[in-house]
């Protein structure tokens, strides 16, 4: 009857509306939960509670740990857990870095006092934290309806790569400190640091653009149907190169390794991100070439594709 049809649609409308609540609630539990572990991992620097050491071993261990959460995970408990972890970090990272370049390093509490080697982890990990701050946050403004663990692109690739990656670089930065002592001289090291931060944060900043001002336009995830209200962006850091996110994580993976002064590494992660976009950019481009047709085309004979020996186009 049309009574039942009317009471089957406002059921399916309560489902809807009730799923949606946890998505929307996470627009302020993210960021409140953020904050908190950003001022107990600021705290617990400014005590003196945790060294550098210890905390890489305790970030190495969230890093194995971050692949047990499965990427549909959505409950707001897990999200907001991870919040907090990812805040905790940053606050540590931010806190000792600014306690070593005003006030210079503490005697004796860390293995050396050569302050521009104690800048490196933390430098390191706010680069990483605050990436995937922002990969969050703009899920769950733009995706509300995608707010899940896989929003923080903890897991970007299979069989646990990025962490791995991650993993990484912190035992070759941990080798080359504390195993065989390697360190550039002051000025050469200061200078590195100094320009890999500038160009890790320069990439950091051009993806974050990038997804901003795509907005619902950008997918963590290729998207393989074009969706009515698809439209292709142009504008902003669009008109620089046609993909500025992809661009924008090379620059701040491969610089980040500059960073930590990892000379491995850092060629490493280079030949790998390349890999990675070599195989996924030109798929992406196919399927826009699907969608929008010659004004794609137009686009891509304007504005170059950002990483050199990819795409077919230009």
């Amino acid at each position: 009857s049309q009574i039942d049809s009317m009471l089957d649609v406002a059921d399916d409308c309560d489902m809807a509306a009730s799923a949606a609540r946890p998505q929307t609630r996470m627009r302020w539990l993210g960021p409140l939960a953020w904050a908190l572990g950003l001022l107990l991992g600021g705290s617990t620097s400014l005590l003196g509670l945790v060294g550098q050491r210890l905390f890489s071993a305790l970030a190495a261990s969230c890093l194995i740990a971050s692949n047990f959460i499965p990427d549909e995970a959505s409950s707001e408990t897990t999200l907001s857990l991870v919040c907090a972890c990812i805040g905790s970090f940053l606050g540590f990272a931010v806190s000792t870095a600014a306690s070593v370049f005003f006030r210079g390093p503490t005697p004796g509490q860390e293995w050396t006092d050569d302050a521009t080697t104690l800048l490196r982890m933390p430098s390191f990990i706010v680069l990483v934290t605050i990436f995937h701050s922002a990969e969050f946050l703009f899920t769950v403004l733009f995706h509300s309806k995608d707010v899940e663990y896989r929003a923080f692109c903890l897991t970007p690739v299979p069989f646990a790569g990025y962490s791995i990656a991650m993993l990484s670089a912190l035992a070759e930065f941990w080798f080359l400190e504390a195993a065989i002592g390697f360190r550039l001289p002051g000025a050469i090291s200061s200078a590195l640091l100094s320009v890999g931060f500038a160009l890790s944060f320069g990439g950091w900043f051009l993806r974050t653009a990038a997804l901003f001002t795509a907005q619902s336009n950008f997918t963590h995830i290729v998207a393989t149907q074009k969706e009515r209200s698809h439209r292709l962006v142009t504008e902003g850091v669009y008109r620089l190169v046609r993909h500025p996110g992809y661009v924008g994580w090379f620059v701040w993976s491969v610089a980040s390794q500059v960073v930590l002064g990892n000379v491995v590494c850092l060629f490493l992660y280079a030949f790998v991100s390349w890999k990675f976009f070599a195989g996924r950019i030109p798929h992406e481009e196919a399927m826009l070439c699907e969608f929008f047709g010659s004004e794609y085309f137009s686009y891509a004979q304007r504005v170059p594709c950002g990483i050199p020996g990819i795409s077919s186009l230009c």
